[in-house]
């Protein structure tokens, strides 16, 4: 499944942000690592701990006031940044890598959610009279990440509702059961 980018866009709360954005990186995932060794042993091992904090950067073409408006606000005064991305399959799963007579590239799509705050706001410098690069946006504090393929939830991180779902797998519903007594 080689799953080209078809087409993609990204939304800042409910703006749409068509052919402003030049290239964005989505959150790196990775988790802090502890060192553990046995009473009497020795080998050491690392062990998984909690999901590090998320970041998201992201470059724009030109200077856009409803995306700077969004730099300095306060925890609380959230924005949501949405990607949607239509992939395109040319060889589905069951192929062979041979190309079927008649058979159709399947689509499918993926949906991102990010709520955090916009916490670096860098604009390009001006050489003689116009920009001499793109404006440099960094999204932190975020509080929520959602990743959506095929209505599927493959990650679901939410700081607001202790929520961690993985591959469609809620790992905290029981812990958020009993607390909620």
């Amino acid at each position: 499944m080689d799953r080209i980018i078809r087409g993609a866009n990204w939304y800042c709360n409910e703006i749409n942000q068509r052919l402003r954005v030049d290239e964005t990186t989505l959150p790196e995932l990775s988790r802090e690592m502890m060192s553990f060794v046995m009473g009497g042993g020795y080998f050491a091992m690392e062990l998984p701990a909690e999901i590090q904090p998320l970041t998201c950067e992201q470059t724009v073409n030109g200077v856009h006031e409803d995306l700077k408006s969004r730099f300095g606000r306060e925890p609380g005064d959230w924005t949501t940044v949405t990607y949607y991305e239509n992939l395109l399959n040319v060889f589905p799963q069951s192929a062979n890598g041979e190309v079927q007579a008649g058979a159709k590239p399947q689509l499918t799509g993926r949906v991102v959610f990010l709520k955090g705050l916009l916490n670096g706001y860098a604009q390009a410098g001006v050489k003689g009279m116009k920009s001499s690069g793109a404006t440099r946006l960094r999204w932190s504090s975020i509080v929520l990440y959602h990743d959506i393929f095929n209505g599927k939830t493959v990650h679901k991180f939410d700081l607001q509702n202790n929520t961690l779902i993985i591959d469609g797998v809620n790992y905290t519903a029981e812990h958020n059961r009993l607390i909620a007594a």
